[in-house]
């Protein structure tokens, strides 16, 4: 895997920018799939944004860093939306940062999804979206990821069964780390 990760003489982590998702397609080290989601109408969250940064972040032993919704019974590895100009893999690395307050190195991109958004009935695109899944390691004592404040931190060795998750991208993108 590319490492898009450095560390500068001031301990600083630092990057290779990502702004255009399409620049992955053709690399032989990221999954680059492409998908049609279907929503009631135009109003979804995915119109106004470039997108989602997911990231994968594995322990030493392999485990990954999940953010786990009891209530809603759905479990996830974190993100964030990315805007129009922004960097994804900032994006992800300082959204997941912030989420537990742990310090990530990322390891580089692992797979993009392109998604048509469409509305029930019309099979013509009113949205074009992009997720990237980004593998990343804890710089710090993994122990230490927190909580927010409706959902929990949790280190798992197998995707959890929850009956939130249905087989969609989440569970899809935290297979990419742990087999079941």
């Amino acid at each position: 895997m590319t490492d898009t990760s450095t560390r500068n003489a001031d301990d600083e982590p630092t990057h290779d920018p990502l702004f255009d998702p399409e620049t992955l397609r053709g690399r032989e080290d990221v999954e680059f799939t492409e998908a049609t989601r279907v929503h009631d109408d135009e109003d979804h969250c995915s119109v106004d944004i470039e997108g989602k940064a997911v990231v994968g972040v594995t322990d030493d032993e392999g485990k990954l860093l999940l953010i786990v919704d009891d209530e809603r019974e759905f479990a996830t590895p974190p993100g964030g939306n990315v805007e129009s100009g922004d960097d994804w893999a900032a994006v992800g690395k300082e959204r997941t940062e912030h989420l537990f307050e742990l310090p990530i190195e990322l390891d580089g991109p692992r797979r993009v999804r392109k998604v048509e958004h469409v509305t029930e009935g019309d099979n013509d695109p009113h949205a074009t979206s992009y997720e990237v899944v980004f593998e990343a390691s804890p710089v710090a004592n993994p122990d230490g990821a927190t909580d927010g404040c409706d959902w929990r931190a949790e280190w798992v060795e197998s995707f959890p069964e929850v009956a939130g998750n249905d087989g969609g991208p989440a569970e899809a993108d935290a297979r990419l780390f742990v087999d079941d």
